[in-house]
């Protein structure tokens, strides 16, 4: 693994668009999660209940 120090401005620019893109990915994915999700407490008729947010 290369310290940080030793990489040049370019490629931490490129790493910070890599980390940048996969951020982007898996906030997408996240949302479409998010509404499976919702339709399938529609179908189900659970509607109104909650799932934690923190996972618990």
């Amino acid at each position: 693994m290369v310290r940080l120090e030793e990489m040049s401005r370019e490629e931490l620019i490129e790493v910070i668009r890599m980390k940048d893109d996969l951020i982007r990915e898996l906030r997408e994915e996240l949302d479409a999660y998010m509404v499976l999700v919702e339709e399938l407490r529609d179908r189900l008729g659970a509607k109104g209940f909650t799932i934690p947010e923190n996972g618990d």
